[in-house]
């Protein structure tokens, strides 16, 4: 991914970040939301990636709104 941009990080728990993240990639507009981990064991340094998270096209992110706004209806009831 080229010129990535966080513009969120929410926690996930005491050693885990989701960073949400934008990107232009072959002329596409991507949004990334990706868990990073903290260094292991005590070790100093920058949060790093996992594998865990999702890609998707900017064209996407509608259907992925209503996807969770019904899950937080859902899960509200």
């Amino acid at each position: 991914m080229s010129d990535l941009r966080t513009i969120a990080v929410l926690k996930k728990n005491n050693t885990q970040e989701i960073r949400v993240s934008v990107s232009i990639q072959d002329g596409y507009a991507l949004v990334d939301m990706r868990v990073f981990a903290a260094p292991r064991r005590g070790g100093e340094g920058e949060p790093h990636p996992t594998p865990a998270g999702i890609c998707l096209s900017r064209a996407k992110l509608p259907e992925l709104i209503r996807a969770l706004q019904a899950a937080e209806r859902e899960v509200s009831r």
